[in-house]
């Protein structure tokens, strides 16, 4: 901020004393450039004196408006003063020893020239004050502006980690549970193995920042650890396809986006039926943007659904995992994003549009 002072200050003045320079000119006192040349030691003194008030005004600024600009006040008139007295000492001494042609001019004393030498210099540093405190209020403008987005920014990545890290008591709460359902019907091997499985996967999820984006094939490569886990509980009876699109496996999409659509999948699916299903996982271009699917359909080899389907949608909107979702996709992309959830004759298909403009890089 002081090399701005500076550059402002400099400004002023240099722009006051081009002025004077005009003004001997159109008067004839010296020749060209002279008096400009003449009055350095003064440009000087203005521009350390403004800058030296803009100082000032800094230290004052925690006082009282009233106090900080009445003292503002006497010290631009003293400022003003001293800048006035510095100019006829100087010309007086100029004409004396270098030039001359000023001594009718400057060796002349009248209080009305110097009374509108000191109104001129008090209103030049008025000025400059007046710059400085302008800058500084809309350097600080910027700085709010500039600071508030970057809180706001803070608190949606703070918000999305909070609805990603949601989902891991909820994850697990269903893990736990299928785990100390094959305790209780004696497949230890299969629990040990879930569990191992249970271990891998949270020490890859734990160690990704919950608030990213990240390709789709990394989140692919998360769907598939849990879906491994979820094979050690369900056995033959879960099937899952992959349907992917190889031009959107680079595209960037929010980390762990899609773990909750297979979860309730695997809740809403396998566990309501005795027969198998199938989990099928899609990525392909839609109108104006890419649509991700999750969808799953019972067989009904072996049995009937273990409950009606009207009572599992209700649940299914009223999941934890599905409003999370929803709430993150708000916050990333606004309502250029969507989440779709919908009965099918035989499951149920629950559906993300995202915008096409998070392409990652190429490898």
């Amino acid at each position: 901020m002081r090399g701005t002072a500076l550059r402002l200050c400099a400004v002023v003045w240099v722009f006051g004393y081009i002025l004077v320079e005009l003004g001997a000119q159109v008067q004839g006192r010296t020749p060209y450039g002279v008096m400009f040349l003449a009055y350095l030691p003064l440009l000087a003194l203005g521009i350390v004196q403004s800058v030296g008030l803009g100082l000032l005004l800094d230290h004052l600024e925690s006082r009282p408006g009233w106090q900080r600009w009445g003292l503002m006040a006497i010290a631009g008139l003293v400022a003003g003063a001293v800048q006035t007295l510095a100019d006829a000492a100087w010309l007086r001494m100029l004409a004396r020893m270098l030039l001359p042609s000023l001594q009718a001019w400057a060796l002349d004393f009248q209080p009305q020239r110097l009374l509108l030498v000191l109104i001129l210099y008090t209103w030049t540093m008025f000025l400059s004050v007046a710059l400085l405190w302008a800058s500084r209020s809309a350097d600080s403008a910027r700085m709010n502006a500039a600071r508030a987005s970057a809180f706001e920014a803070a608190a949606s990545r703070a918000e999305a980690a909070a609805l990603r890290l949601q989902l891991n008591p909820h994850f697990l709460f269903n893990t736990l549970n299928g785990i100390a359902s094959l305790v209780v019907r004696g497949r230890h091997d299969q629990a040990e193995e879930m569990i191992g499985r249970l271990a891998d996967f949270l020490r890859s999820s734990l160690s990704s920042n919950p608030s990213a984006l990240v390709p789709l094939d990394q989140e692919l490569a998360t769907i598939r650890a849990y879906l491994t886990i979820e094979e050690a509980r369900f056995g033959e009876r879960l099937q899952v396809d992959y349907a992917i699109d190889p031009e959107l496996r680079r595209l960037e999409v929010p980390n762990f986006i899609l773990q909750p659509l297979v979860e309730n999948a695997i809740k809403h699916g396998a566990a309501q039926v005795r027969g198998a299903v199938t989990i099928s996982i899609a990525a392909r271009r839609g109108e104006g943007g890419a649509l991700l699917s999750v969808v799953n359909r019972s067989g009904h080899r072996g049995g009937a659904p273990l409950s009606s389907e009207q009572p599992v949608e209700a649940e299914v909107r009223r999941g934890i995992g599905l409003t999370n979702t929803r709430l993150r996709l708000a916050g990333e992309y606004g309502q250029r994003a969507w989440l779709e959830c919908r009965p099918l004759a035989d499951g149920y298909r629950a559906e993300i549009g995202l915008p096409l403009n998070g392409m990652a890089d190429a490898a």
